[in-house]
């Protein structure tokens, strides 16, 4: 297998090296150790020209920042004329903190509702997935607008989360808590049933509509593609999957990407 590299923001590029994706997210992207990139450029099935990617965003970041935001300058910067040209795809993760800003659609007091889906509220439930595919749908024109036109610009994926535990795990570096918990607060806040059964439908619920979301746009645009990885990884033994409430562990990123991320980009001739 060829090597590879995720480039960060700062990074230079080595001459041999040049990446030939240009991923724009969150977490799921940057999360230390393991993350989707790294699980995917040293997956064997992805070819080996996609196994150098330059990466933009941050942690914590919001999908409106990426073109609005802090990161719209590193953004403009790749897709001037002495960069874009490098790029054969360009992926984009983001959702998870912004639903984290809107206290994941809930309504204000969940404490007498029985059904899980009934805890999202639905005026905040359409205000935050309005923002959010606003926000999506700004960035994919900004690209478009810089390749001058969709036949132009790259292929571009999007993607959809799994199904979180809301057990109030956060992000630990040995013992020491660095970030979160991000979705049980909100469960307490907004007084939800204390059951992580009934915690985990909820999330479910919310997971599900960013998905719809998600897909009705990719299915209205040209050549853009939602990659959708609801109900890989299992709940049964999710501790071992997830390393706290919004991010998978090292094995459950490897699942991911090998069970949704790689046959996906078969299909369009990225992997093998």
């Amino acid at each position: 297998m060829a090597s590879s590299r995720v480039y960060l923001p700062f990074d230079s590029w080595e001459p041999t090296e040049f990446p030939t994706i240009l991923a724009i997210g969150d977490s799921w992207f940057w999360y230390p150790r393991n993350n989707v990139l790294q699980a995917l450029v040293d997956h064997p099935r992805l070819k080996d020209p996609y196994r150098f990617i330059q990466l933009l965003g941050y942690n914590g970041a919001k999908l409106e920042q990426y073109v609005f935001g802090r990161y719209a300058r590193d953004l403009e910067k790749h897709l001037s004329a002495g960069f874009r040209t490098a790029y054969s795809a360009i992926m984009i993760s983001g959702a998870g903190n912004d639903a984290v800003d809107y206290k994941l659609a809930l309504a204000r007091d969940c404490s007498t509702i029985a059904d899980p889906s009934a805890c999202l509220d639905q005026t905040k439930l359409d205000a935050f997935i309005g923002k959010l595919m606003a926000a999506m749908g700004a960035l994919v024109q900004r690209i478009t607008l810089a390749y001058g036109g969709e036949s132009a610009r790259p292929d571009i994926f999007i993607h959809c989360y799994d199904y979180p535990m809301p057990d109030g795990r956060g992000f630990k570096l040995a013992d020491l808590k660095i970030t979160g918990p991000w979705l049980k607060p909100a469960m307490v806040s907004r007084k939800v049933d204390k059951t992580l059964a009934f915690r985990a439908q909820v999330c479910r619920a919310l997971i599900d509509h960013i998905a719809k979301a998600y897909q009705d746009f990719a299915a209205s645009q040209s050549r853009v593609y939602c990659i959708d990885s609801r109900g890989c990884l299992r709940n049964e033994k999710y501790r071992k999957d997830w390393d706290n409430e919004l991010h998978p562990s090292m094995a459950g990123f490897k699942q991911v990407v090998d069970e949704c991320w790689i046959p996906v980009l078969a299909e369009h001739g990225y992997a093998k």
